[in-house]
């Protein structure tokens, strides 16, 4: 059985800097519930990207056109929704550990939008292309 390194006394850095070198260390699970919330985000992100592989495909039936336009948007939306779930990750884990009021959620509400009239667009698309 194999003992483990001794103590150097320090903690190792953690990265990014600008989160954890504010405020005090939080109860684990503020900081785990915050995780799970950029991981969802991260997990619409793959699902949009798939959307937007299954969408490209011509078994649907799309024009062209319609395909590069869509299959674009969605992977627009997919890089949008990491950039979002980041900036939240970000923002509520320094207002976690800080006890600051936790940030709005403006960037979510603006992604809902566009991802709505990327929906909208699908459809119509659909619709008169039948």
């Amino acid at each position: 059985m194999s003992t483990p390194p001794p103590s150097t006394g320090r903690r190792a850095a953690r990265r990014p800097r600008r989160v954890y070198d504010v405020g005090t260390d939080p109860d684990i699970r503020e900081s785990l519930a915050n995780e799970r919330t950029f991981l969802s985000w991260v997990r619409l992100a793959l699902a949009l990207v798939a959307g937007a592989v299954a969408v490209a495909s011509p078994a649907l039936g799309f024009t062209t056109p319609a395909r590069l336009v869509l299959s674009v948007g969605l992977l627009l939306l997919a890089a949008i929704a990491v950039g979002v779930g980041w900036y939240r990750w970000e923002h509520n884990e320094v207002a976690i550990r800080t006890g600051a009021p936790r940030p709005g959620f403006t960037g979510g509400m603006l992604f809902l939008a566009a991802a709505g009239l990327l929906l909208t667009g699908a459809l119509l698309t659909a619709l008169l292309s039948h």
